[in-house]
């Protein structure tokens, strides 16, 4: 499969598996994690909720995930590296939850599965917005609510992946509006946005 700015998915999977290793410690995971502990708070997670949490890469939401849901709550991460959800492996200590080698674009769930859909630090990878979009709603339930999340702006997140080059170089998050109108579209209703230096957060419900 060849993404609309040209690289092959392939090369774009590459990239991710050959960083899982120092992934966390590159991106300086440890020493923020107030702020995405932060981040599942804004979720508004309940006990018991079934969660999928989409683009997990090394899982560095799940054990923050599993304490709010408690034991008895549904976790599951879905990643296309196979080398980040090898290291998101390591983090099952926290509790019991599925991890699936599967794209966004093809989730591999009936329709009307999770309460809650989570998307960290990953929907600027995602080739086609609106299919993922359509797929990650299509799994909700009814009244379940769909989250995306970073821990930077709009104009941070793009700027990072353009001195980062190589395969994700071109990888933008969308102007907030645009993504606004892309979760409207794919039948989210009450759609919230966040975008300021050091957050960009959006939230929509399905009805």
């Amino acid at each position: 499969m060849v993404t609309q700015k040209g690289e092959t998915m392939e090369e774009k999977k590459g990239f991710f598996d050959s960083h899982a290793h120092s992934w966390d410690r590159s991106l300086g995971y440890e020493e923020k994690t107030s702020r995405i502990q932060g981040i599942v708070e804004w979720f508004g997670l309940a006990e018991n909720d079934s969660v999928l949490d989409v683009g997990t890469g090394t899982g560095i939401l799940l054990p923050f995930i599993r304490e709010v849901i408690g034991p008895k709550g549904r976790l599951v991460g879905i990643d296309f590296s196979f080398q980040m959800l090898r290291q998101a492996k390591i983090r099952q200590s926290c509790g019991d939850q599925f991890l699936i080698n599967a794209s966004v674009e093809w989730i591999p769930f009936p329709s009307v599965q999770f309460d809650r859909v989570t998307c960290f630090s990953a929907f600027p990878h995602f080739p086609n917005k609106a299919r993922a979009l359509s797929e990650m709603v299509r799994v909700l339930k009814s009244e379940g609510t769909l989250y995306i999340a970073h821990l930077h702006s709009v104009e941070e997140i793009n700027q990072l992946h353009q001195s980062v080059g190589g395969p994700v170089a071109r990888d933008f998050l969308p102007p907030p509006e645009r993504i606004r109108s892309l979760m409207k579209d794919s039948g989210l209703f009450g759609v919230t946005l966040i975008n300021e230096p050091g957050r960009f957060l959006a939230r929509g419900r399905k009805i």
